[in-house]
This record gives structure tokens, C-alpha cells and sequence, in this order.
């Protein structure tokens, strides 16, 4: 069912005469004060009215092709226009629909303007921890000033990102994060923050909710006070973190916990997520330990690739009874969810997991694993753009002099992370390449080439043997791949 599943989609929807009906509503018109595509979806939603027969027609030949969509992944009307019927949500819908105007249907699907940008709001942060990719510490000289930063908030929202993550760093500590996330809001996009948790204080959970925080994800890397404390180069930083958890939870943010996965804590996954439970937080997120930055030096903690394939399956376990979603951000979690369900079950990214029929298994390879470069990119606090927070080194423009969509969408650097077809070794061979693709940070980080096999998985197990010589060989960790 699959194979024909998606040839439907890309001869419904890919072929010359439905890319050219959506490319005719990538432009702004003024009489509906948006892109004609856009409002056209909007009409298609129930949310707006023609204005004048050119927009009633184009209207109409939209939501042919929006049906035929529908009926590829077994979704009815009803159910569609409930969903986007909210701006953040119709704001991915575009980017997906606009980039099959401009590339078709792919296999991962290309988008015009990335779901996600993860922003390094500032280098400056309260902790030390051991394994972080950013080195952060102090505010460098060079951040970008709140007016950059409210420019680049509006280029973004022009661009049509969906959501942007504030990281760090601590992010919580830049002067003018409130401008700024308030600045994201007022543009209708989604606000994340990804935070140690010490600052939330319950005046701060409270103007977290104000300012309209949608999602907030907490690093806790250990049960227990000792280890965390240890790990994150403070003493006092685990309970002040349990504490920002509770506050966030109290004032109904959708809060989830962030465990980044070490032969430290391996042993205690169980345990983390039996305290998340406690916390009532809603999601658990386990993620792939990336050896950049300071976490350079702590390379001696990753797991093994059969030690990762365990975790993956326990977190998959852990899903059942639906207390919470267990989830990680190494994109084998999507060939683990098929074969650990027989094949009702599948993540085709990192933010779900669910049963599932054969139509989420076309969204699987739809949406495609890992997003370095193609669902998602970073920012860091002077403005340079990097496909990944965890490849901070791997700069590929700067928006104090180039425009965002130029670089995403003339990046050479994004161009071959995006083509699955040229990835090398097991991971260009391998049937899951399409709904994993492998971790490319490890790859880089590991091989020093973004699109080498990922020595995180069982596929590539052999590769294990060699990377302490890599690692200390002294090679070029900015890769060969810059621009």
C-alpha cells in the first residue's frame, strides 16, 4: 500500500499542472492582504470569503487538490479543517504545500521555509555543563542587538517558519528575551524554550504563560541531586530545575523533560521517566549525545550503538497506557516504533510516536527522520546560520548579510544534507533511509563528513571500533562541507 500511496500523492500533487495551479499562489495579493495561497486555504478552512471571481477560482482548484490529499492519507474534511483551523498549524500546512510548488513531492518532502528554527538566543548561561554543544558561559561581543533580533524574528515570520525554539545558552538570561518571544508571538508563530529550568522562578512560569509560551522543554539528566549537579557543573542546579518543572506545570504550559543520553544515566532512564510522571510533565524526550562543543571532551560517555538500539526500545515501551509520550531524537526511534509494533506503530520524527496504519507510514517517509537542514535550522546568537544546533561549527551564512531564504534555499551545504539518495555506507543502502536518514551531527561530529554513515546505529556498529583514533586524529571538525 505504500509505494502506490505515494505515487498517488506524487501524481496528485507533484505533477507540472498541480505545481503550477499552487506556484500561482505563492505571490502576495493586495486585495486579500496575504499570499492568494494563503487565503485560498483560508476559504478552504471556512475562515474567509472570495473577494472577487479570480479568488473563487483559484479557491476551488485548491481545495481539489487539497481533497486529493486527503484521500492519499485517509483524513476527512472535518477533521483537516479542525486541526489548521489554528495559525501556528496552518503556517506548516504552507510550507509544506508551498514546497511541493517549488520541488514537488520528495521523498523526504522539501519545505519552502523550515517548521522550525532553533535560536541560541545568547551564549551566556548559569551552569557548566560537561556535554554542551554551545560552550556557553559569557555573552559574547558579537550577539546580535534586541533590534537585530526583532528584525530577525519578522524575517523569519515573513519567510513562513512555524516555530521558533529560544536555546542557549541559557536562554532566560538574555535581557530581552521577553521583547523578543513577545515579538514571535505578535508575528503568529509557535514559541518553544529549551531551558535548564533553575530561573523559573513561579513569578517567571507566570510570565512564560503571559507572553504566550507554547512549549517548554527542561533539561534534567539524572533521578537524583547528586549526579545532576555533578554533571551540570553546579551544586543546587537539580533542585531549582525540579522546582522550574512544577512551576511551568502549574501554570499549564505543555512542559516536557530533556535527558540528553550518557553511559552515566543510561542506567537510570527508567527512573527519569518515572519522575516525569511524578512531575506531571507531558512529554520525555531522550537525546542523542552529539560530541561538539565542550561535549568534545566527554566523548568517552556516548553510548554504543547497541546500547542506543535497548534505550530506543524501552522508550518505545515506555509509551504504553498513554501517561506520557517517550520520545528521542535519534531518528532510528522511527525504524525501532515499525519493528517493535510489527508495523502499526511509527515516529516519523523526533515530536511523535503513535499506532498507526499504513497512511502514517506514507507521513513517515513524508516527513523523514532526520530534519538537519531540511525541517529545521539553527541560529546562533551572531546571527550565523548552522542546519543544526549540534553542528554549531558548520556555519552557513550569517542574516547580518544575507537574507534567511537565500540560505536555505541556496545552501550548498543544505542542498546534500537533503538528498537522501547520496547518503554513504549502510545509510545510503539502508531501507529506512528514507523514514531515518541518520543522524548527520554524528556523522559529522564522528566522520567529519555530513553524509557518512551514523556511527550511533546497529547498521554501522562496526564503525564503533574506529572513532577513538577519529576523534584524536586532530581533523578539521568545521568538516570539508563549508561554505
Amino acid at each position: 500500500m505504500l509505494l502506490p500511496a505515494l505515487k498517488l500523492l506524487r501524481y496528485g500533487l507533484g505533477n507540472p499542472v498541480s505545481r503550477r495551479i499552487l506556484s500561482l499562489g505563492l505571490g502576495f495579493c493586495d486585495e486579500c492582504e496575504m499570499s492568494r495561497l494563503e487565503h485560498a486555504m483560508m476559504i478552504y478552512l471556512g475562515k474567509a470569503e472570495a473577494n472577487s471571481l479570480s479568488c473563487k477560482g483559484y479557491s476551488s482548484m485548491l481545495s481539489t487538490l487539497i481533497d486529493l490529499g486527503l484521500n492519499v492519507f485517509g483524513v476527512d474534511r472535518r477533521s483537516f479543517s479542525q486541526y489548521f483551523s489554528e495559525s501556528t498549524t496552518r503556517r506548516g500546512l504552507l510550507a509544506v504545500v508551498r514546497g511541493i510548488a517549488r520541488y514537488g513531492v520528495t521523498k523526504p518532502q522539501l519545505l519552502d521555509a523550515p517548521f522550525l528554527v532553533v535560536w541560541n538566543l545568547t551564549d551566556a548561561c548559569n551552569l557548566r555543563c560537561r556535554h554542551c554543544y554551545q560552550e556557553a558561559g559569557s555573552k559574547k561581543k558579537d550577539e546580535l542587538s534586541t533590534d537585530e533580533k526583532l528584525k530577525v524574528v519578522e524575517e523569519l515570520a515573513e519567510a513562513g517558519v512555524v516555530s521558533i525554539a529560544f536555546s542557549g545558552g541559557e536562554p532566560l538570561m538574555a535581557k530581552d528575551f521577553f521583547d523578543v518571544a513577545a515579538k514571535v508571538k505578535e508575528e503568529g508563530m509557535h514559541l518553544a524554550i529549551a531551558t535548564n529550568g533553575t530561573l523559573i522562578s513561579s513569578d517567571m512560569a507566570k510570565k512564560l504563560k503571559t507572553v504566550g509560551t507554547d512549549y517548554i522543554e527542561v533539561s534534567l539528566d539524572f533521578a537524583e541531586a547528586e549526579s545532576h549537579d555533578d554533571f551540570r557543573g553546579v551544586k543546587g542546579a537539580f533542585e531549582k530545575t525540579l522546582q522550574g518543572i512544577r512551576n511551568c506545570v502549574k501554570e499549564g504550559i505543555y512542559t516536557c523533560i530533556a535527558t540528553t543520553a550518557t553511559k552515566l544515566n543510561l542506567h537510570q532512564m527508567p527512573r527519569i521517566i518515572d519522575l516525569a510522571k511524578q512531575l506531571k510533565v507531558k512529554r520525555f524526550i531522550a537525546f542523542n549525545f552529539i560530541p561538539s562543543g565542550r561535549g568534545s571532551d566527554a566523548v568517552q560517555l556516548d553510548l554504543t550503538a547497541e546500547e542506543r538500539e535497548q534505550l530506543l526500545k524501552q522508550l518505545f515501551a515506555a509509551n504504553e497506557g498513554g501517561s506520557i509520550e517517550a520520545l528521542s531524537t535519534a531518528p532510528q526511534y522511527a525504524s525501532v516504533s515499525l519493528e517493535s509494533s510489527g508495523g502499526v506503530n511509527v515516529a516519523p520524527t523526533h515530536f511523535y510516536v503513535g499506532k498507526a496504519s499504513w497512511d502514517l507510514k506514507v507521513l513517515a517517509e513524508f516527513i523523514g527522520g532526520c530534519g538537519a537542514g531540511r525541517l529545521y535550522c539553527a541560529l546562533q546568537p551572531n546571527g550565523d546560520v548552522s542546519p543544526r544546533v549540534f553542528m554549531p561549527n558548520l556555519r552557513i551564512g550569517n542574516l547580518r548579510k544575507q537574507r534567511f531564504m537565500d540560505i536555505w534555499h541556496h545552501s550548498q551545504v543544505l542542498a546534500r544534507l537533503r538528498d537522501r539518495v547520496s547518503l554513504k555506507g549502510n545509510c545510503g543502502k539502508c531501507e529506512f533511509k528514507f523514514i531515518c536518514g541518520g543522524c548527520r551531527a554524528r556523522a559529522l561530529a564522528y566522520l567529519n563528513d555530513i553524509l557518512a554513515p551514523d556511527p550511533g546505529c546497529i547498521h554501522n556498529s562496526s564503525i564503533q571500533i574506529q572513532l577513538p583514533s577519529i576523534l584524536t586524529s586532530g581533523a578539521n571538525r568545521n568538516g570539508p562541507h563549508g561554505e
